[in-house]
């Protein structure tokens, strides 16, 4: 799960993840389940919630869209403020998005819970 703060107008943002999302779902990894992004036009927050099935495909998804112009242009809009990780990623995924110094919160341990 993401925060991200609006850098630029909203209709651009608009524009843009939309752009990016078309893109994703005919082209992303197989591993990405779901990216859903949630705003509003008087807000500077926006929330995005991108669900892998297999986490060893993230940094396969990063090293896909960090050449694309739509992700190029996203982000040229937003910047991401926090990140909270629900589930164990990679080391490699993990060191990139630390690097990123967004991640506020990790909870790696399942205890409950379904997908239909």
């Amino acid at each position: 799960m993401e925060v991200l703060e609006l850098t630029g107008p909203f209709s651009v943002f608009e524009t843009t993840i939309q752009a990016a999302a078309t893109r994703l779902e005919r082209e992303g990894v197989r591993g990405l389940v779901s990216l859903q992004f949630h705003a509003r036009p008087d807000s500077t927050e926006v929330g995005a919630v991108i669900t892998f099935a297999d986490a060893s495909q993230v940094m396969d998804h990063i090293r896909m869209i960090s050449g694309w112009p739509e992700f190029k242009a996203l982000l040229d809009v937003v910047k991401p403020v926090d990140i909270r990780v629900y589930g164990k990623l990679g080391e490699e995924a993990t060191a990139w998005l630390r690097a990123r110094n967004v991640v506020s919160k990790v909870f790696e341990t399942p205890v409950a819970g379904f997908v239909r």
